[in-house]
């Protein structure tokens, strides 16, 4: 991984990692990283019901020579991706979504057409692997003990 400097116009600066998508690991925020679209699958709705609001989503599945991974687009930002076109991805983050793996832009992060990948390594997808999650707050209190069992007081 390399990292670099620099400051965007959408959030403060931060330090980018320049990585492969074969390199992806949960929860990593700043990345950098140049991938090749190769599939897209269907657009759908959600609903937010926090902002009551409506969106669209469209999963891709986007690669680079080291594997593959999904990234999710959203509203008018779908329209942009197309099979074979090359993107550079910067100030992204991996999220975990049902345990696997996605590219997120989140609030800062931008996608930007970049010159051509040649080679795409589809038999590694980054995606399909499980990870455990954890929860950020857990205010559910201690864990259930055996109130028969003296030693976990």
């Amino acid at each position: 991984m390399n990292d670099y400097s620099e400051n965007t116009e959408n959030g403060p600066e931060t330090e980018g990692q320049v990585v492969k998508v074969g390199e992806l690991k949960p929860n990593t925020k700043n990345i950098i990283l140049t991938a090749k679209v190769v599939e897209l699958n269907e657009v759908r709705t959600v609903f937010n019901r926090k902002h009551n609001t409506e969106h669209t989503v469209m999963d891709i599945l986007i690669g680079d020579d080291s594997g593959v991974v999904l990234f999710s687009a959203w509203n008018e930002d779908i329209e942009k991706y197309e099979i074979g076109k090359t993107f550079i991805f910067e100030n992204a983050k991996t999220i975990l979504f049902r345990r696997n793996i996605r590219l997120s832009l989140g609030k800062y992060g931008t996608s930007n057409d970049h010159e051509d990948i040649d080679e795409v390594n589809s038999e590694n997808n980054v995606s399909e692997q499980e990870h455990e999650t954890y929860r950020r707050f857990d205010n559910r209190g201690p864990r259930s003990r055996d109130p028969w069992d003296n030693q976990s007081l």
